[in-house]
Order: C-alpha cells, then structure tokens, then sequence
C-alpha cells in the first residue's frame, strides 16, 4: 500500500513510499522507488479516527446546484459538495523507538494491524 507520510524516519521519506508485509508477523517492508529498501520490526500502531467536511466545496456545489435547479439545488449541491472526507492518522512505533505518522483510512489501519 502506498503511504502518505507527514512525519517520517530515517530511511522512510517522500512521497512515493510503499509499505509490504512480509512473512514475519510485525515485520514490514518499505520501499522507496526501485532501490530502496527498508524492513522494520512494528511494536505498536495507533490510530486516530476523523472527518473533516470542505467549506469551499460545499460553497461551490450550492452555487452550482443553485444555478442549475434554483434552491433545492443549492442545498442539495451544499450536501454534495461539503461531503466528509476522511483525515485519519495512524503512529506507527517501531522496536528502535522511531515514530512514523501516516495519513490512512481505516481499511488500511486494518490491514496493517493485521499484520502483527
């Protein structure tokens, strides 16, 4: 899975980061473009759940909808437009005390707890 990095470790940083389980439980494999590769040994992942909602996209579908079917388009376009998105993040602790921070949606928290 690709991840989405906001703080990361040594060795595991960038935007194009992908994370791979292997055979050991708790051992993952990152990889960073066709060279690198780092195997960590995982004590802990933590997951902190939100939702956020876009003022500016709701602003555009009500404008949108109300152009197009006058105001119960504009509430209907608000809806749609201002629809939540998910803005969880996952700590990732690994055995040499390092902490990765990664944007995730709870399918992958999942994944990856399923893991250890």
């Amino acid at each position: 899975m690709k991840l989405d990095i906001i703080k990361g470790v040594p060795g595991i940083q960038g935007n194009n980061v992908h994370l791979f389980k292997t055979r050991k439980p708790g051992l993952v494999k990152f990889q960073a473009g066709l060279s690198l590769t780092v195997k960590k040994q995982v004590s802990n992942i933590e997951w902190e759940h939100k939702e956020g909602r876009s003022a500016g996209k709701a602003a555009v579908g009500a404008v949108g909808g109300g152009i197009l079917a006058g105001p119960l388009g504009a509430i209907a376009g608000a809806a749609f437009g201002g629809k939540k998105n998910e803005i969880s993040t996952a700590v990732i602790t690994f055995d040499d005390g390092n902490q990765l921070m990664v944007r995730m949606s709870a399918k992958e928290y999942e994944a990856i707890h399923s893991w250890l």
